[in-house]
């Protein structure tokens, strides 16, 4: 292997931390006032109620990272809820557990998943937001 093919090499490795980070960026915090504006917006938002000490929510964060890094669903955003701070979204909405995915297209919310972690229903609920 010749200098350049090891240079190229190396940083195809380098870089593929750095998508992988992206990917798992794909999720802001939840604030009232942005989550108010993405649903006026109209667009597609993906919202997911975790815990932070929940083996459920844990599971599902790589299987909707995954989905969420696809080229379709460049225009969805997605938003991540903290199920033990943020009980006035909890009850806007009537979330009752942590592990919850809601799916918002114009401004309404359209699908809910709760506890799962079948990578197939997650993802059939994700696709929800670009159909």
């Amino acid at each position: 292997m010749n200098r350049r093919q090891f240079t190229a090499l190396a940083l195809a490795a380098l870089a593929t931390p750095l998508s992988i980070g992206r990917a798992m960026a794909a999720f802001t915090d939840y604030q009232a006032e942005n989550f108010v504006r993405l649903l006026s917006s109209g667009g597609p938002v993906v919202v997911h109620v975790h815990a932070d000490w929940c083996p459920v929510c844990r599971a599902q964060i790589p299987v909707m990272n995954k989905v969420l890094a696809q080229p379709a669903y460049k225009n969805v955003r997605a938003v991540r809820v903290n199920f033990d701070k943020e009980q006035k979204f909890l009850a806007d909405y009537k979330v009752v557990r942590q592990s919850t995915i809601l799916i918002f297209k114009g401004g309404k919310e359209i699908a809910r998943l709760s506890y799962e972690t079948d990578p197939a229903r997650i993802e059939q609920t994700l696709a929800r937001a670009i159909s």
